[in-house]
């Protein structure tokens, strides 16, 4: 059985650190502070209303039937609609006409669909980014006062291919339902006992959200079944379902906990790549992370579940390996002085054993700007596997590596992340 490392490596400081533009005023601060802060909408609305833009029909530019239409339905509103995560509606023209400055403003400059790869690092599945053709005839359509054009020759879309299972095997829920607080946003984990009574290998998974409107992501940890006792008390602390968490699953120590699989809007789920699987031992507790979303407004309760494929073999033992100094995470030393720009904490490792990448990721908490890993090989050449050169806590994703990456014996792995303060 070979060795593969899968899916998630991490740039990280002592709690799983992050980002986001808004800096601290105040005292020195050791890494990011924990306080999230959400984008994933344009700004307010400015632009023309729909009684403004014309029919279009005749015109030899862009019109919203025939070019702009595909886009928005193949890239847009599988979130953008009535009961979505996302916070308004882009379900038709009336809809996108009304917030038209807004959202070519996020479409130009990249922040909608949110896809933070830099490209021309490495090739990934399921790419959700527009093309640079695909904003020009969105922004070219806007400056034409978003013509409706031809009813009749109408465009559809393609919806996001989200994925599935070929079998579900079994499904963990939150316990019992739970009604998120909070003004903006509101960590919670859950943890729910592992029920099989064999070795096993989850092969695939699809988070199942209980609520679009409510529910930003979810992460799965794996913790060891030593840590019921001190989950059960954690829990009843405030005499609600679930405790609250950020950053991680809490009361687990990070160095006892593993990543199982994570989901976002618009993440593509299923099988593992390449038919890996990790590996689940019978006594282990799930630990559902739920970021709850509250600036929509939405309320109610939300009952979060997640569908696993289970093999009792596979060829490829794979598991998620986060990735960091260790200095960062048992002695302090990520420094980043308060008013300090552009501070950047590296890390590299050399390789004694061979290992296989399938997938990549990049995690800061709220004071992260830019993040990166690459391989170095031993002849001396560099290889990226994953760059963002602009950190959105609220935007996290697994990449998945269009080519399994060998990593060999002798080369080197980097990570380097940029923080504003």
């Amino acid at each position: 059985m070979r060795a593969r490392f899968c899916f998630f490596y991490v740039c990280t400081s002592t709690f799983m650190w992050g980002c986001s533009p808004s800096k601290t005023d105040s005292s020195t601060e050791r890494g990011p502070n924990s306080s999230g802060s959400s984008s994933d909408s344009p700004d307010s609305p400015d632009s023309p209303s729909a009684d403004s833009g014309g029919t279009g029909q005749g015109q030899d530019g862009p019109t919203w039937y025939t070019d702009v239409k595909p886009i928005v339905e193949s890239s847009c509103v599988s979130c953008h609609q009535e009961g979505g995560i996302g916070e308004f509606s882009l379900d038709g023209l009336d809809a996108v006409r009304a917030l038209g400055a807004s959202v070519i403003d996020a479409v130009e400059h990249r922040r909608m669909p949110p896809w933070k790869a830099v490209d021309g690092c490495s090739d990934y599945r399921d790419d959700i980014s527009l093309s640079q053709g695909e904003i020009d005839t969105m922004v070219a359509w806007f400056e034409a006062d978003m013509p409706e054009g031809d009813a009749a020759a109408a465009v559809s879309g393609t919806p996001m291919d989200l994925g599935g299972l070929d079998r579900v095997d079994l499904t963990l829920a939150m316990p019992e339902p739970y009604t998120p607080e909070g003004d903006e946003d509101d960590y919670r984990c859950f943890p729910v006992q592992w029920p099989q009574d064999t070795d096993g290998y989850v092969t695939g998974y699809v988070v199942n959200p209980g609520r679009d409107d409510l529910v930003h992501h979810v992460i799965a940890f794996v913790v060891p079944g030593s840590y019921a006792e001190a989950l059960a008390e954690k829990e009843a602390e405030d005499g609600r379902p679930g405790y609250s968490c950020f950053g991680g699953p809490g009361v687990v120590d990070l160095a006892d906990s593993e990543w199982l699989g994570a989901w976002a809007p618009g993440a593509v789920q299923g099988a593992l790549p390449n038919g890996v699987g990790i590996s689940i031992e019978p006594d282990s507790w799930i630990i559902l992370q739920v970021h709850y979303h509250l600036e929509s407004e939405a309320t109610g309760e939300d009952l979060t579940s997640i569908d696993i494929q289970i093999d009792e073999e596979v060829s490829t033992n794979a598991w998620i390996q986060p990735f960091a100094d260790p200095a960062w995470l048992m002695s302090d030393t990520m420094s980043i002085p308060a008013e300090s720009e552009g501070v950047t904490h590296s890390y590299s490792y050399e390789m004694a054993i061979g290992v296989e990448f399938q997938t990549a990721n990049l995690h800061m908490h709220t004071l992260g700007q830019s993040a990166k890993m690459s391989i170095t090989r031993a002849d001396g050449t560099e290889e990226c596997l994953l760059a963002i050169d602009d950190w959105d806590f609220d935007w996290q994703r697994t990449y998945v590596l269009q080519e399994p990456v060998q990593l060999n014996p002798g080369d080197t792995w980097n990570v380097e992340c940029t923080f504003d303060n």
